[in-house]
């Protein structure tokens, strides 16, 4: 058996509703215990029979994130009765679940009324219950009301239900019609807005190690002094970021996972600025995502002079940080309606940089070096 050469990446640019596969006693295998974070796990939904099921597999651009796992021995095999519909890998990470987590929800409209709930399946085992217990109210709140079942065992599922995959990275990042309608009719829709009309979404309070833009704190003074509030998403429960994204109607932030929030609770009212910290033009995957699905204005500001990468590093990564010409970004938000004052920012010195640089590498306990290499690709998706 291998693992998935006759498949590819599904095809969401047109309908998909006809594309929903029903099954009875279907087994959903989780990943195997014991393995760790891979990047590639083998799990999914096989049939009675042991084919593999298409529409289980989770796709990150045109490279798969589950392949076929193998038939589980029998004794292994738990038998859960009811109809349920089955979502795919649980991501602990936030931006991945905003992505891949969710990337079936738009069928739960028309299968809500036959079922008992929805299947997920561990991303890999680390305290698979803790991670539903997270994210179970997250779903509801984008419009997923039935209960969660995080599976960490082999399931025989009586009725089963699997939608194909309807949004994702790269070339499903705009999301197929009926995944948009979903978002439009459904997420967030519970939760009033509140919060402040111009928000800077802001990665200054995270761990260094998480990367950002070089003189974020002097960023942070220019914007507040355009009458824009510094929003830091980790500290606010789900609800609460979602209603300041909803009551937004300025936002900026560097490219990051918060921005996959706003694009699913957001409105068309909003101007959304979208600057690149690394290679990899994740910025103008986030700028299309939010002009997708809200019709929202998203600029995609990309004002890299140069990425600083770990010692140990070869590209640009989550953990990098990127130098930037605070002259163009003040240009490009100007032009973009983002920001109104005239007076140009002025780029960091050099030695206002390299005390930067040098507070990063003390804060990781490393040193951060100039990417010198050709632009490439960051990782699909970080926070």
């Amino acid at each position: 058996m291998t693992d998935t050469p006759a498949f590819a990446a599904p095809d969401i640019s047109g309908p998909i509703a006809a594309h929903i596969t029903r099954l009875q006693g279907a087994i959903v295998v989780p990943p195997a215990k014991g393995l760790g974070n891979q990047s590639v796990q083998k799990s999914g939904v096989l049939t009675a029979d042991g084919e593999y099921v298409e529409n289980s597999i989770t796709w990150r651009g045109r490279n798969p994130v589950t392949i076929r796992p193998a038939m589980p021995a029998a004794g292994e095999i738990l038998d859960l009765p009811g109809r349920y519909m089955f979502l795919g890998p649980l991501f602990g990470h936030f931006g991945h679940f905003l992505v891949e987590s969710i990337c079936r929800i738009w069928a739960f409209d028309s299968l809500r009324d036959q079922i008992d709930g929805v299947i997920t399946v561990p991303k890999f085992q680390n305290r698979p219950e803790h991670v539903a217990a997270v994210y179970g109210p997250f779903l509801e709140a984008l419009g997923v009301t039935a209960p969660l079942h995080n599976l960490a065992d082999p399931t025989r599922v009586a009725e089963l239900y699997v939608p194909r995959q309807g949004f994702g990275m790269f070339q499903m990042i705009e999301g197929a019609p009926e995944f948009r309608d979903f978002v439009r009719a459904y997420s967030g829709k519970a939760i009033a807005p509140q919060g402040a009309e111009k928000i800077y979404i802001s990665r200054s309070a995270l761990p260094a190690i998480r990367g950002s833009v070089i003189g974020e704190k002097r960023l942070e003074a220019y914007l507040e002094a355009e009458g824009y509030t510094v929003f830091h998403p980790q500290l606010h429960s789900f609800d609460a970021q979602i209603a300041a994204y909803k009551a937004a109607t300025h936002i900026i932030g560097v490219d990051c996972s918060p921005l996959h929030l706003l694009a699913l609770v957001g409105h068309a009212g909003q101007k959304v600025g979208v600057i690149a910290r690394r290679d990899g033009d994740l910025d103008q995957i986030f700028a299309r995502q939010i002009r997708a699905f809200q019709g929202a204005e998203a600029h995609a500001v990309n004002v890299l002079e140069r990425n600083w990468i770990e010692g140990h590093a070869n590209r640009p990564s989550r953990t990098s940080w990127g130098q930037i010409s605070f002259a163009r970004l003040h240009a490009a938000l100007h032009g973009a309606g983002l920001i109104a004052g005239a007076t140009p920012w002025p780029d960091l010195d050099s030695a206002t940089l390299a005390a930067e640089v040098a507070a990063i590498g003390e804060a990781t306990k490393t040193v951060f070096k100039p990417y010198e290499g050709p632009a490439g690709s960051a990782p699909a998706l970080d926070d």
